[in-house]
């Protein structure tokens, strides 16, 4: 669905609130009867997937990818989470088992809903020591309550039903009621999007001579032949004037960022959000697609994609990122396709060098197996990877949680899509923490670099109606 996508009718035959009600009873009645989890799809009106979360504290996701398929979620009906170096297969194994027994019905007409289970990853293979990532863990992905999913022009709300927990009649009630809730407010479709949705109070940031220091004694290292790039992250703070509702920025992105891959996961009053361009890996059976994303200019800059095409520096540095997603996947794969020439990727405050890359997989492996090999790419980490990454939990002075890890879902067949988490931010009460980050290589300039990270953390600030 696009950015601008309005409040619409039903694509199949609509039924009343109170049809809606007794045919969710008498689905969570069969599905009790049944055993085990059932997921129960019925239509919905089509709206923006953030109208479901507007005003809600409970724990969330929201998904919204250019390819067309949108969800978003509330509550838990069961959640995975894992740590350590073998986190990746960990979730890949609990996530098989618990989706390859979830049963789908359809109800009133609507197609059954595929399970899937949303979350993500940490940057970093530890759990998260600082507030607010602390919540999200190294590892977490949840099959949400109720759903609300739009694709294909048709809209539906899918409420999980574990007979385990909702056996009691009044968990049952809850269930109906929170699910005709989210109907009627779809029904009335979201609220305006104000432009500005926060008030900043105070901004903190370390200065930029500590970040020219830092980049500076990392271009000695490179001089010296230890490493080729390491890519630096750098956040801002802001307090804000009053709490904002997540679900509003999300608003925001869908007006501001509709090329982007837009995310949500909010966990115990946490919320980290981001409307992303770099994919790191969708898979369809053997099919395997990504991206190398790497070299950055203004795109308000009027003579930016010249200057782009005549960067040395810049084509230096997507190159290591070609090349490094081509040695990860090789073991992995049969055959690899890419272009020979990268091509301008244009987003509304920055330009890109990106270059699509193909892969026909060996087997059928699980899409976090791929994701394994491929996380972090050298668009976030560096080369070689082992020694950029080491420099990074040595020198970089704050902790980048969930930013830059990978984030999206999977399904039962192993199949799926996760995103890069870029142009990302965490918000937690009246406080909200923007990360952006840069790849220095040995022709880097500090104050060079130091810009391209306000380009991409405007990206976020726009989203909250602040300049920056």
């Amino acid at each position: 669905m696009s950015a601008s996508l309005e409040h619409q009718a039903y694509p199949l035959p609509e039924p009343s609130l109170e049809g809606f009600e007794a045919a969710l009873s008498e689905g969570v009645l069969a599905a009790l009867r049944d055993g085990g989890t059932t997921l129960l799809a019925l239509p919905a009106p089509v709206a923006p997937i953030e109208t479901l979360l507007f005003g809600e504290q409970d724990d969330a996701i929201a998904w919204a990818a250019p390819s067309g398929f949108e969800l978003a979620g509330l509550g838990v009906a069961h959640v995975l989470e894992a740590s350590g170096a073998a986190r990746f297969r960990q979730v890949a194994q609990a996530g098989a088992e618990l989706l390859a027994r979830t049963r789908s019905h359809g109800l009133l007409g609507a197609s059954a809903s595929s399970p899937r289970l949303f979350g993500g990853f940490a940057f970093a293979a530890r759990s998260p020591r600082s507030e607010p990532w602390r919540p999200f863990g190294e590892a977490r992905f949840v099959l949400p309550a109720l759903a609300y999913v739009v694709e294909g022009g048709a809209a539906r709300l899918v409420v999980a039903v574990d007979a385990q927990r909702a056996d009691a009649g009044r968990t049952r009630q809850a269930l109906l009621e929170t699910a005709v809730h989210a109907f009627a407010r779809l029904e009335r479709g979201p609220p305006p999007v104000p432009s500005v949705i926060a008030t900043e109070v105070a901004r903190r940031e370390r200065p930029e001579a500590e970040w020219a220091a830092l980049v500076e004694r990392l271009r000695g290292e490179i001089a010296s032949g230890s490493l080729e790039k390491v890519v630096l992250a750098r956040r801002l703070e802001l307090e804000l004037e009053r709490e904002v509702d997540p679900a509003l920025v999300l608003g925001r992105l869908r007006q501001q960022a509709q090329e982007c891959t837009r995310f949500l996961l909010r966990h115990d009053g946490a919320t980290f959000l981001g409307a992303t361009p770099e994919w790191l890996a969708r898979k369809r059976g053997s099919l395997l697609e990504t991206a190398a994303v790497a070299g950055s200019m203004s795109s308000h800059d009027r003579e930016g994609a010249a200057r782009l095409l005549e960067s040395g520096k810049d084509r230096a540095e997507h190159a290591f990122v070609v090349r490094e997603i081509l040695r990860a996947l090789s073991p992995l794969a049969s055959n690899i396709e890419h272009a020979d020439q990268p091509e301008l990727y244009q987003l509304r405050h920055v330009l890109h060098f990106r270059t699509r890359i193909r892969a026909t997989l060996k087997g059928n492996p699980h899409l976090l197996q791929v994701v394994e090999q491929l996380h972090p790419t050298p668009a976030v980490g560096g080369v070689p990877m082992a020694r950029a990454l080491e420099w990074i939990e040595r020198h970089e002075p704050d902790e980048r949680g969930w930013y830059a890890g990978p984030v999206g879902w999977f399904d039962a067949a192993g199949d799926g899509e996760l995103a890069v988490a870029l142009r990302s931010g965490v918000l937690a009460g009246r406080f909200a923490e923007l990360y952006a980050g840069a790849g220095i290589v040995d022709r880097s300039s500090p104050a060079a670099e130091f810009a391209e990270t306000r380009w991409k953390l405007a990206a976020l600030l726009g989203a909250l109606g602040l300049s920056d």
